[in-house]
Order: C-alpha cells, then structure tokens, then sequence
C-alpha cells in the first residue's frame, strides 16, 4: 500500500475516534442524572459573553414521556433572586434608589427595631429579618409587608449574614415603589422582553381558599418538577404567593438563561460598577464580610472567586467566575438534590486550585485523622457508623446520612486528607479532602474529650 495511502487512512481512523469520543460535560451529566434519579437537565456554558455549550438532556415530563428542548421551561425557584438583584442595581443605576438608603423611605410606620435597617441589608440577608415559611393565604403585597411588621427581629440589623426569603418580601415593595410598576412588569420591561427570553415567566399557581384546589397560568413547554422518594419519582409543585416572587418562582429555559448570563457578563445589563457592587460581599458590623452580595452568593471555587445561586435547593444552579469571564449554568426537575452539578461542570473548564499540594500542618494526632478518613468514606457511601459520633452529631446521623452522598459521591474516591489547622487542645481541626487527583472539599470536624465526632461540616473551596 502506498505510504500516501497509509497516512491518509490513520489520519481517517484518528479523525472518526475523535470524533467517537463523549463529551466530557455529556458524560458527566448523563452520570448524575443516572446517579441521582434526574429525569432532565439542560446546561450552558457562557465564556466571555458567548455561549461555547449548552445541551439538553432526559425527559421534561415523565406522564407523557416528553423529552426536555432547549426551550423547556424549568423551574428556578430561588434562582429568581439573581434577576432581582439586576432589578435592583438597575435602579440604582438609574438614580431612583440607593442601596445604603434606609427603607423607613419606602415604608411607611415601620417598627422602631427596622429604623436602622438598609436596602443593602435587605439584599444581601444581612436584616436580621426571621426566616420562615411563605404565607399562602397572603397575596397582596401591602399585606404581607403588614404581617411582616409584626414579627420580631432574631438579630440585629448587621449582625449576621442569614439566608431566607423575607427580607424579598420588603424588596418586592420597594422594588415596586422605587419603579411605578408591578415586578412582573419590571421584570419583563427591564430584562425579559429586551433579550428575547421568550420561555421565561411565572405560573401563577395558587391555592383555592380551601386549600384543595391549585390553579396555574399555562405555560408552554413547562417541565414539571419531580422528587425522587424511596424507590420512585413524585410530581413535587412549588407554589409562591405574589409577594414572593421577587425571591422565587421564575420559569425559564436553558436558551434563555444563557442569554441573561451573557447579557450580564458583557454589560448589556448592568455597567461594570453596577455588578461589582452587586458582587461585592456586605460588611458585618463587626467588619467581617458576610456570604451575600446584593442577591448574589460569593464565595471561592478552586481558589478563585464565585457569584452564584441556586433554587430549589438543586433544580437550577448557576455559577460565574467574573475573573474567569466564564459561566455555567445547570437546571434540572429533581428537587432531592445537592449543588454540585455546576462545580462539575465548571471544574472541566477551569484550572485545577493552586492550592491542590499544600502541605497543610504537621498532624500530631494521626489517629483523629484517621477516624475521620474512615468517617468521611462512609458517609459518601451513606453508611456512616454512630459509634463514631457523639452528641449532636449523632442525632444528626441519619440526616448526614441521607445528604452527604448527594454532596460527594458523585466525585472519585477519597485519595488524601490533609490537616489545615488544629486546635491547642486537638479537638477542633480542619482538613482538606482531596478526591482522585483534584476535587476537593474542606471539612470542619470537632471532636469530644473521648475523641469522637460531635460536629462535622463540609464545604467548598
């Protein structure tokens, strides 16, 4: 056979191989939808205002057999936030509101513990407003602000970062009044209809007086919410009253959250000193930072910085590394979920943490750290054993259980642990978990005077 020839045919198998070859994000998701019992999941990937993959997976809905599209509907919930957040800095682009103006200039006979409280503090969970449960019988905005003058403060306005949906309550009104407008209309006016997000909107949902009928707006191409429950799939349905919808209960679609996130990270919505307000971490009282911006999470991923929320806890997931100029988006219909489908994705296109070969602190007490390398597998096997814990944790135990393989099982094995820092006495350390060659996790462990487990907590870095 000519050499010619030789090379042209190697040349053909190798292109046909390549071509053969998954998709590391297609393989990844295809994974944990078969993992973790997810019926659908769309992704985007936006790198500098451009959209470099977006996919669609699995079925929107299961009764009918639907297979999901880029345009399918799914359900935000407190994902929603984030366009509140673009709401709000959009007005304070415009001059109609400050962050740091007190809210006793929006609402009207507000409690003597509310004087000090901001719209920033509002934002970014910082108002020391109770968290609790929406109220479905409450729909009218007036009211709720009423119904929430009523309720104590459970900290001091600045005190502590706290996450919950009542302080949106407060927002919707000032976001209404700042504006002139209803928020669906704002929503639409200032970012839906400009680009084009023709799948994005809310149902309407609610509850008959008697609790036994629930009604909805049709909405095209919705994909319906599951829970996966013991050994099948259950329809779950969010229902959120008016006067939450600034917090939660958008509708939207993989095509159409690409367009927000691009919009976003090219300035389309928001100048550059808009979002890095927005982005910027409220300062405590006692000048510590708290974990919200203006909405927005911020955190550390892989040692560079993260904006991001997510709904429901799981349904949608979004993450944006401004440093990065990149963004992933993540939306599923499994409600029994954990966060971690977005880092997943991310993770193939970032590179590994600069952290990843800290040597850590010398471990005077190997044997505490290999009760929590046992401790640590077996909860990623969802068996952890209580005759290593103590109180509280113990009680904790079928909770630590149920949760933590949804947060790490889906990654490699465990391959080292090294301790961060330790405490004088040995009993409150922190170690860095790496799995395979560079996922890793930080975990808080405490123990009791006998050395066993009372406290153990796991985050991302």
């Amino acid at each position: 056979m000519p050499f010619r020839r030789c090379l042209f045919l190697l040349a053909l198998v190798c292109g046909s191989l390549a071509l053969a070859a998954p998709d590391p994000v297609d393989a990844y998701v295809r994974a944990e939808m078969a993992r973790n019992h997810i019926p659908a999941a769309a992704v985007a990937v936006v790198r500098d205002g451009k959209v470099i993959k977006q996919q669609v997976y699995g079925t929107a809905n299961l009764e009918w057999n639907a297979p999901a599209t880029p345009r399918s509907s799914f359900q935000l919930a407190s994902g929603t936030k984030m366009f509140t957040a673009v709401l709000l800095m959009d007005l304070v682009g415009q001059g109609r509101l400050r962050l740091d103006d007190p809210i006793s200039q929006y609402i009207t006979d507000i409690p003597p513990a509310w004087s000090r409280i901001t719209v920033r503090q509002l934002a970014s969970h910082t108002s020391g407003m109770k968290p609790g449960p929406p109220n479905a019988d409450i729909s009218d905005v007036a009211a709720a602000v009423e119904a929430e003058k009523q309720r104590p403060l459970v900290s001091a306005p600045g005190e502590k970062a706290a996450y919950g949906s009542e302080d949106f309550t407060l927002l919707i009104h000032i976001l209404e009044k700042a504006s002139g407008v209803p928020y669906r209309q704002l929503l639409r006016e200032r970012i839906t209809a400009p680009l084009g997000m023709s799948n994005t909107g809310f149902d309407s949902a609610a509850n008959d007086a008697e609790h036994i009928v629930l009604t909805s707006d049709v909405m095209p191409g919705r994909v319906a919410t599951y829970q996966w429950k013991g050994d099948h799939q259950q329809q779950y349905w969010f229902v959120y009253p008016y006067y939450t919808l600034a917090a939660g209960g958008l509708f939207s679609s993989i095509t159409d959250m690409s367009r927000f996130m691009s919009a976003l990270m090219t300035g389309k919505l928001l100048n550059a000193e808009l979002r890095t307000a927005m982005f910027t971490p409220a300062t405590l009282n006692d000048g510590t930072h708290g974990k919200f911006g203006i909405a927005w999470a911020v955190g550390r991923f892989q040692g560079r910085t993260e904006v991001a929320h997510s709904g429901g806890p799981a349904l949608s997931d979004t993450v944006y590394y401004p440093d990065d100029k990149l963004a992933v988006v993540v939306l599923t219909n499994q409600r029994n979920l954990s966060t971690t489908l977005a880092h997943g994705v991310a993770r193939l296109y970032l590179p590994p943490p600069s952290f990843l070969n800290d040597p850590g602190v010398t471990d005077s007490e190997p044997a505490r750290t290999e009760r929590v390398k046992r401790v640590l597998v077996s909860l990623a096997q969802g068996s952890a054993a209580a005759s290593d814990f103590s109180s509280p944790a113990k009680e904790d135990l079928a909770g630590l259980n149920q949760w933590m393989p949804l947060e790490v099982s889906g990654m490699p094995a465990l391959s080292r642990l090294v301790l961060l820092s330790d405490s004088a006495d040995h009993r409150a350390r922190t170690y860095r978990a790496v799995y395979g060659k560079d996922q890793t996790r930080r975990w808080s462990v405490t123990f009791d005077p006998s050395g066993l487990i009372s406290e153990v907590d796991v985050t991302v870095e």
